[in-house]
C-alpha cells in the first residue's frame, strides 16, 4: 500500500508501528464501509451506476499494474467507500496477498478468496 501511496482510488497508509504483540497500521478513514455492504443495501443498480463502479475498479487494477503490483484478492469486501454519500469515492484496500510484478514471471499460484475464485473448465494458454 505504501508503494501505491497518493493514488486516489487506493486507501492511503499513514503509518505503522508494532508493540510486543501486534503490528498496527494507521490508514485513511473510509467512513462509508465496504462496497459489499452497499451492494446488499442497494439491492440492485442501474446499468449506468454499475458501470461507474466497474470503471473505478478497472481504474484501480490499471493503476496497480502500472505501478507494478498484482492485488490478487479483488472482491467487493476489499473496496471501501470514502464516505456514506451516494457518490463517495471507491478505494481499494487489503493488499495482503499482493505481489510486485516480476518481468517474465508467470504467476500460477491459486490465491484470493475461495468464494470469488472462478471455476475453470478448460486449459488456459499463454497469450502472445
Amino acid at each position: 500500500m505504501q508503494h501505491l501511496s497518493g493514488q486516489p482510488n487506493i486507501v492511503e497508509i499513514k503509518g505503522s508501528y508494532e508493540d510486543r504483540y501486534s503490528v498496527h497500521l494507521v490508514m485513511e478513514l473510509c467512513a462509508g464501509g465496504e462496497l459489499f455492504d452497499r451492494i446488499i443495501a442497494q439491492g440492485q443498480y442501474s446499468e449506468r451506476a454499475a458501470a461507474a463502479i466497474l470503471r473505478d475498479i478497472v481504474n484501480v487494477v490499471h493503476i496497480c499494474h502500472f505501478m507494478g503490483v498484482l492485488h490478487r484478492d479483488l472482491k467487493p469486501e476489499n473496496f471501501l467507500l470514502s464516505s456514506k454519500d451516494e457518490r463517495a469515492m471507491l478505494k481499494a484496500t487489503d493488499f495482503g496477498l499482493s505481489v510486485f510484478i516480476e518481468e517474465g514471471k508467470v504467476y500460477r499460484d491459486i490465491v484470493g478468496s475461495a468464494y470469488y475464485v472462478a471455476k475453470c473448465c478448460g486449459v488456459v494458454t499463454e497469450r502472445k
